[in-house]
Parts: C-alpha cells; sequence; structure tokens
C-alpha cells in the first residue's frame, strides 16, 4: 500500500471490553468523515516499528464518524496487541488503511453466527446488519468464561438480546461437547458465518458435514493459520512483473513477497499468514499454488489471483499484474 493510501486518524477513546480485551475508537486526524465501509470488513492499523495489523471493524455506527476495533493481548504478541495495550494512549496518532471486506455478509433467508473469542467482532456488525434488514438470526459467542465476553452492552439491546446464545467452555459448553440445535436441522436457504481460529473452524465443518449441510454453506474468516502440509516440498520458480517483464527467482526459502520487497517492488502485508487478504494480487500468466484461508475455492480454481505472503507457484513462470 503507498503512503497516499493511508489514512491518519487519532484515538479517540481506550476502554476495556470484557477481560483482556481492549476497544479502540479511531477518528480521523484532520476531521471530516471516515470511509464508509460493510460488516465483516477490517482495517491494517499500523503499529509503529512492528508495520500493518487486522483488525475487524466493529463500530455501533458505521456513518464514519468513527472506526472501533477490539484488540486482544495475544499471549505470544507479534507486536501489535502488546503496543496497544501497554503503550497506546488516547490521543496518540496511528495510520490506519482503508477498509477492504474480504468477508461479507452472504445473502440468505436465515443466518446462524458462530463466533469464538475475538471473533465475535466482525460477526458482532454482520448480527446488528442482519437485525436492521430483519432477518432471523442466531448468534452464537464462544467464549472460555463469562468474564471474557466482549460486547456485553451490545447485547442487551432488543435487536441481538433475542437472538443470543452464549456459551462457556469452563461450563462444559463447547462446540466440542455441545451441538446447537440450529445446526442439526440443515436448510437451504440459511447461511452459516463463523470467524475463530483454526480448531474452532474445523469443528464447525466437522458438525456440519454430520448433519449434511452444503459446503458452500459455510463463510468463514480464521484468525489463525491452519497447519500446512509438512511433506510439501517447495520448488523455486520465476515471478514477473507484468509493467517491466523485469522477473526474479523465488527459492524454496523465500516467499513471493519476500523477493518483491528485497527488488523494492511495493506491495501490502499484514497478517503473512495468508488470512487476511491485504497482498492479494492479479496473475496475468502462470498457475498458483494457492496456500490460503481467503480465497474461495471457486476463486482459487479461476487461477486470476495470489496471496504473495503465503502462496507459490505450480508453473516454472507466474506472471504478476504489478
Amino acid at each position: 500500500m503507498k503512503h497516499t493510501e493511508l489514512i491518519p486518524v487519532t484515538v479517540k477513546t481506550i476502554s476495556e471490553n470484557g477481560q483482556g480485551n481492549l476497544s479502540l475508537q479511531l477518528i480521523a486526524r484532520q476531521g471530516g468523515v471516515l470511509p464508509a465501509y460493510s460488516a465483516g470488513a477490517h482495517i491494517d492499523v499500523f503499529i509503529p516499528d512492528s508495520g500493518p495489523r487486522q483488525y475487524s471493524l466493529c463500530s455501533e455506527v458505521s456513518n464514519g464518524e468513527y472506526y472501533e476495533i477490539c484488540v486482544k493481548l495475544a499471549e505470544l504478541s507479534a507486536g501489535g496487541s502488546h503496543f496497544i495495550h501497554h503503550h497506546l494512549r488516547p490521543g496518540d496518532s496511528l495510520n490506519i488503511s482503508a477498509p477492504r471486506n474480504h468477508f461479507p455478509l452472504p445473502a440468505a433467508g436465515r443466518y446462524l453466527l458462530f463466533a469464538g473469542g475475538i471473533g465475535i467482532t466482525p460477526l458482532l456488525a454482520m448480527a446488528e446488519e442482519i437485525a436492521r434488514q430483519g432477518i432471523a438470526f442466531e448468534l452464537h459467542y464462544y467464549v472460555s468464561h463469562q468474564q471474557e465476553t466482549a460486547f456485553s452492552h451490545r447485547f442487551t439491546a432488543a435487536a441481538l438480546a433475542d437472538h443470543l446464545f452464549l456459551h462457556y467452555s469452563d461450563a462444559g459448553d463447547s462446540l466440542r461437547h455441545t451441538i446447537p440445535a440450529a445446526l442439526s436441522s440443515p436448510h437451504p436457504d440459511t447461511a452459516v458465518i463463523a470467524c475463530g481460529p483454526d480448531g474452532f473452524i474445523r469443528r464447525l465443518q466437522e458438525i456440519m458435514q454430520l448433519h449434511h449441510w452444503q459446503p458452500a454453506q459455510l463463510s468463514f474468516e480464521r484468525f489463525t493459520h491452519p497447519e500446512t502440509d509438512k511433506q510439501a516440498e517447495n520448488q523455486s520458480f520465476y515471478i514477473e512483473l507484468n509493467s517491466s517483464g523485469q522477473r526474479f527467482l523465488v527459492s524454496p526459502e523465500q516467499t513471493i513477497a519476500e523477493v518483491l520487497l528485497t527488488a523494492r517492488v511495493d506491495v501490502m502485508l499484514s497478517c503473512e499468514q495468508g488470512i487476511c487478504g491485504s497482498c492479494i494480487t492479479d496473475v496475468i500468466d502462470g498457475i498458483p499454488d494457492h496456500r490460503d484461508c481467503v480465497l474461495s475455492d471457486e476463486e482459487k480454481a479461476e487461477n486470476t489471483q495470489i496471496t504473495l505472503c503465503c502462496s507459490r507457484s505450480k508453473s516454472p513462470v507466474l506472471v504478476l499484474d504489478l
């Protein structure tokens, strides 16, 4: 992302939001209205000395007055959540990206939403949007214990209160032990939407397969990358820039993004795990070896896009729209 695309913001408020979580309200530094977004969108927050970190937008209103994000302090923080929890203060300045949405709300006659931990952030915005549309839904929110529950003040609103199901694993109520009744009765007009860690998503997929849901009915976003096939051996290949014809060798130990950054090619990175979509780039020629969790199966089959941070090439040369 070029610097001209960054949005300077000021931290308006920081508040506790369930055990281990902080909510931040961000306003435009020069005043005015922030770009509009749809439920499921995220922004990249540029952390000093650490780079961009992806956070879902969960503002109670989306009129551009402010953006709200909720950040859980990660035990093995790579710098993002540690900085926000221990160093960031109201009044501080940050740079953010414009909102992007690789996790949009699909059209459906009914919705089942499943949030694991901090995965509630995009699903809360979705639930409130579904409620505004008057469509039937259930929101299932899984946390370790009651004190960890975020957004309690918003769950009491009439739009959500009658549709919310809280599940606490310390009380034995987890997807591993209990299957919600709604998942036992598949319906073709129902969309299942989930956000959470990889194990949570995989368990939900197992339950849906057991009860004969169609795979296409599930939309999900992970915030941890699944285990990769350790038997797969990376091969060298070339990437070519369509604009200049320059070619660069990508060795088995390198990623496409690393090679491009070394060559001073401007690319956007955030999660660097293939789960956020920040680095998706169009493919002009060649066959990508998709290793991300962002592109759908249909998009991967088209072979017209690639995530630069983790995916590779099945063909000797991959021509990129750069």
